[in-house]
């Protein structure tokens, strides 16, 4: 097996989140962060080498690039930013999380542990769906979305771009949320 080299940009608890999704995957075998405030520390075990802004500088030699900002509209702008130089991104699956072989997560995403995708379910690019989510069958999460821990998107509902949605929310049965919407903690669409 061929391990790679992963390069994360951003090493805050989101980006930590991800070297431990990353680690679960054995998939490579040197892990290195981008990030403006913590040069040349160690997070995790991992070597933070150098700001956001030197990625020209670093990517050669790296295989794949993940962005791990939690902001929507931030992420968005450096995945837009890393595909104009054709590099690759990644994708991270927790081992731990259950995908249907007949759902699609685009390339970005992250699928944290225990998140449940169901079949037919699309997950656009740079996701962030965080643990004991479910996305049900059917339903569509479009690029650059943060769904919190615990909620559930219910059969054949959509879900807009740049869209986030809090901790133990619902979103009903072809239920529709616009792009951009912030939903609270709690609430049901």
């Amino acid at each position: 097996m061929i391990l790679m080299k992963l390069l994360i940009i951003g090493c805050g608890g989101h980006g930590r989140c991800c070297l431990e999704i990353a680690e679960a995957m054995n998939q490579y075998d040197e892990i290195a962060f981008l990030d403006d405030g913590h040069i040349n520390e160690m997070i995790q075990g991992r070597k933070v080498i150098g700001k956001i802004n030197d990625i020209d500088k670093y990517m050669q030699d790296f295989d794949e690039v993940f962005i791990a900002i939690g902001n929507n509209h931030f992420r968005k702008e450096l995945i837009k930013k890393v595909e104009s130089q054709n590099y690759k991104l990644a994708t991270l699956i927790h081992p731990d999380s259950r995908t249907s072989k007949h759902s699609y997560i685009d390339k970005g995403t992250v699928i944290f542990p225990y998140a449940c995708i169901e079949s037919n379910a699309r997950i656009g690019k740079g996701c962030i769906i965080c643990s004991n989510t479910v996305i049900n069958h059917d339903a569509t999460v479009q690029d650059d979305c943060l769904i919190y821990s615990n909620s559930t998107i219910r059969a054949e509902a959509v879900i807009e771009e740049e869209t986030r949605i809090g901790s133990n929310c619902c979103i009903s049965f072809r239920g529709h949320v616009l792009k951009q919407s912030d939903i609270k903690d709690g609430e049901v669409v």
